[in-house]
């Protein structure tokens, strides 16, 4: 949390505003706060909620009258009569309009203006929440003007201690953005002070470690740069060789400061150091650079916007001097209508052609949808920087693109998407996310920006919620996502995986489905193979139930896949435990009995390809060594009920390790769901046929 003071900025070059803001004839500091802090130009759109204390009104229009009433009761003070301080909270930060009434309430008590009367408006118009509070600094009961003596000093301890009572995020009470904005002028390009600092800095620290430097040594590394010292008043500026241009000395390294340099050189005489050469290597140039070319370009832009607009304006007014004539002539009305008849068409004009800043510019051209690649730059010139303790999502493939649908842009050029407390606050190179509750459709909301923002690779940062967060939604909505955190992939990937296999396993279900009916109603099927077929179906289909079971060739040869769809299934090795029988004087006699109604099967069945293949197999069974075990599966998908030779034979089942192909259901979802597509198209054609015959008849 940052409390700041707002200090009015006198007026200059203009003698009779001067006069005004001299004499406060029409307390117009007071009028003008009000104005902005409640945004009546605007409908109070950036109003979030205001409030008066110590007044006596329910009115805003009578407490204003009331505070400006008090404040004319003192003649006498040629000081400004309102306090404006502004509070700001840190961009995550949504504390309750209630918390903010506290801590206002607090505030006034530090500053001992506790019982003056003031005016308290939250905006939501930037990237931070913040408050503005206007203070009556005259005493509604003695009218005597209040100046609390040190009262920075006041409201920088009171703000520490805010944070530690209301458990608010600690601040460094130092706002970054206005350190950032002073590199640069209105225009975007780099100021000289700046460019100074950017040149020299790193050098001067290094030099100024030097115990025998002499001060012809700092003249040359200036005169590098096409600069020198020149003497302003009573100390040293650094100016620009070429160019009328200067900055103080000191603001480039302290120990440029006169008093300083004579502390180390001794006196200095400057023309004496005139002669030194030194090869340039730059000189401040005020064409941008490549790199601000483009921030340039929108600002000629918006001075030639500005500059027809004035022109305009102009015209517009020396034209209502000759109606303002016709007015004045015209004898049946009052000196006042006169007056209010040529204001009102005097403030239409100013209206019309009202002075826009350079952001309202950009932030208009992109609000109407006029905004291309350029604006949105200039824009977000200024890179914010990244937090990885705070919850972001970033790419390195950043489109610069703003979305419709946002509610508002803040000053810094920042979009902001709110949905009840949460909050995404687009920063141009990443996407801050303020999450003060887990709202499926929000994150949603912020995973459909970033992937339309930055591609479908994402980087993430943030705490474990966050991510486990975002990570479900990924797996909810199914998103076509990849993470460049490594733990978060894997998870992705297996989120995905088990997705694929459960979809995979429904279509296998209905495969089982559509060929037990096949086989129920094909009465050229013995009655016991008929039974032993959809004996065996239901067994894959039971298979399917559990998890952490794998299906293996066997079992899509007895969907009838065939042998150019087997072929193109993705497979992977995996060590398992199986139910297997080893070939042994126990398990041999049954076995036997196996194989040979393994063997009647295919022949009733008219599967001489498969017959062939088995008989080799019984060929190596009982000639070889080679065949140690079998797995109780390899009956089981041939139709075999192992269960009754298992008792009657009385064999013993053992566990045994195998290292075999695995199916990836979900890796071949697709080739399952073809199959099941093409299953469903012969029964509709056969439907079809079926009633052609009948219509026939």
């Amino acid at each position: 949390m940052i409390i700041k003071k707002v200090l009015f900025k006198k007026n200059k070059s203009n003698f009779k505003n001067l006069a005004n803001y001299i004499l406060d004839e029409n307390n117009s500091n007071a009028k003008i706060l009000i104005n902005y802090i409640l945004d009546e130009k605007n409908e109070m759109e950036k109003v979030e909620a205001y409030n008066f204390s110590n007044c006596s009104f329910n009115t805003k229009e009578d407490n204003i009258a009331e505070i400006l009433n008090t404040q004319k009761l003192n003649t006498t003070t040629k000081q400004d009569k309102t306090m404006h301080l502004v509070i700001s909270f840190r961009e995550d930060e949504n504390p309750s309009i209630e918390l903010m009434k506290k801590i206002e309430d607090e505030i006034a008590k530090a500053l001992g203006m506790q019982n003056h009367q003031r005016l308290s408006v939250v905006h939501s118009n930037t990237n931070n929440l913040h408050m503005h509070i206007a203070i009556n600094k005259i005493d509604p009961i003695t009218c005597r003007v209040k100046n609390p003596y040190n009262d920075v000093k006041i409201l920088q301890e009171t703000a520490i201690k805010l944070e530690r009572k209301y458990n608010l995020k600690k601040d460094n009470h130092m706002s970054n953005f206005q350190k950032q904005s002073k590199k640069y002028d209105h225009s975007y390009t780099l100021s000289f002070e700046s460019w100074v600092k950017e040149k020299l800095d790193n050098k001067l620290k290094n030099i100024f470690k030097k115990e025998d430097l002499k001060f012809d040594e700092i003249v040359y590394l200036l005169g590098q740069h096409d600069l020198e010292f020149k003497e302003r008043r009573n100390g040293f500026c650094i100016s620009s060789k070429s160019e009328k241009l200067f900055c103080k000395a000191s603001s480039i390294n302290r120990n440029l400061s006169k008093q300083m340099l004579e502390k180390r050189f001794g006196k200095i005489n400057l023309d004496t150091f005139i002669n030194i050469k030194s090869n340039q290597k730059s000189s401040f140039n005020y064409e941008p650079t490549k790199k601000e070319q483009i921030h340039s370009n929108c600002w000629n832009v918006y001075r030639t916007l500005e500059n027809e607009k004035k022109h305009k304006k102009q015209l517009e007014l020396k034209n209502l001097e000759k109606e303002i004539q016709k007015i004045y002539k015209n004898k049946y009305t009052s000196k006042s209508q006169k007056r209010e008849k040529v204001k009102e068409k005097r403030d239409f004009i100013y209206q019309k052609y009202k002075y826009k800043s350079y952001r309202d510019f950009l932030i208009d051209e992109i609000l109407e949808d006029r905004g291309n690649e350029e604006i949105y730059l200039s824009l977000r010139r200024n890179k914010s920087n990244l937090d990885i303790n705070e919850n972001n999502l970033f790419s390195k493939n950043d489109k610069p693109k703003i979305f419709k649908d946002f509610d508002y842009i803040t000053k810094e050029g920042f979009a902001v998407y709110k949905n009840d407390e949460n909050k995404i606050i687009d920063k141009g190179n990443f996407l801050k996310i303020s999450l003060q509750n887990n709202n499926r459709d929000f994150l949603l909301k912020t995973l459909e920006i970033a992937i339309d923002r930055f591609g479908k690779e994402l980087d993430i940062t943030g705490d474990f919620n966050f991510k486990k967060e975002i990570l479900e939604v990924v797996n909810e909505y199914n998103l076509d996502v990849k993470f460049t955190d490594k733990n978060m992939e894997k998870i992705n990937i297996i989120n995905k995986q088990s997705k694929q296999d459960i979809k995979a396993k429904k279509y296998l279900k209905k495969i089982i489905e559509i060929k037990s009916n096949e086989i129920l109603l094909n009465k050229k099927l013995k009655k016991d193979i008929r039974e032993k077929s959809i004996k065996s179906l239901n067994r894959l289909k039971n298979k399917l139930e559990n998890t952490g079971v794998s299906l293996f060739e066997g079992d899509f040869k007895m969907l009838d896949f065939d042998k150019k769809i087997i072929s193109q299934i993705k497979t992977k090795k995996v060590d398992i435990k199986i139910d297997g029988l080893y070939v042994d004087d126990k398990n041999m006699s049954g076995i036997s009995a196996m194989n040979e109604e393994v063997r009647l099967n295919f022949i009733s069945e008219g599967k001489d390809k498969e017959l062939e293949k088995f008989e080799k197999f019984l060929y190596l069974l009982q000639n070889t060594d080679k065949v140690k075990d079998i797995a109780v599966g390899f009956y089981e998908n041939r139709k075999v009920d192992t269960k009754t030779y298992l008792e009657k034979y009385d064999m013993q089942i053992s566990k045994i390790n195998k290292q075999i192909n695995a199916i990836e259901l979900g890796s071949n979802f697709e080739i399952i769901k073809s199959y099941y597509n093409s299953l469903n198209v012969k029964i509709n054609t056969k439907k079809t046929q079926e009633v052609l015959v009948l219509n026939s008849i």
